[in-house]
């Protein structure tokens, strides 16, 4: 991420810090909710997927789509309820011992509530260009 953020490319509009403080956020909120090593590995793969594709979809728009990087922004505050609502279920739910289910469930539950957040956001308070369902 960083050495594609020091090429000069920023679709997002919103500076490199960005890409080094949407994962730290998310590992800094499992730290808190003393969640195993693995689900925090899960959870910060699961926040770099989504700066990923969102990196990815935004190359790709024109130039006027320039603040649609917004929409991933206003989106994190449901990339870190889905990580404190997966982090719950595996700590009192969910008795998982393998430790691929342990990432999984971390970066599923990262990408749920980022997902989820994304289309409520973008399909009702704001455009976020090619995200967005209606046009």
């Amino acid at each position: 991420m960083l050495a594609y953020a020091s090429l000069g490319a920023d679709p997002l509009h919103i500076g490199s810090g960005y890409l080094v403080a949407v994962p730290m956020a998310t590992l800094i909120m499992g730290l808190l909710l003393r969640a195993p090593a693995l689900f925090l590995s899960g959870t910060t793969a699961g926040a770099l997927a989504t700066l990923v594709i969102y990196l990815h979809l935004l190359s790709r728009l024109a130039p006027s789509d320039g603040l649609a990087g917004l929409g991933h922004l206003f989106s994190l505050p449901g990339l870190l309820a889905g990580a404190g609502v997966s982090a719950w279920l595996l700590r009192y739910r969910v008795k998982a011992q393998l430790p691929w289910l342990v990432a999984g469930i971390g970066f599923l539950g990262v990408a749920a509530g980022f997902m989820a957040s994304q289309v409520l956001l973008c399909n009702t308070l704001m455009y976020c260009g090619a995200l967005s369902l209606w046009r």
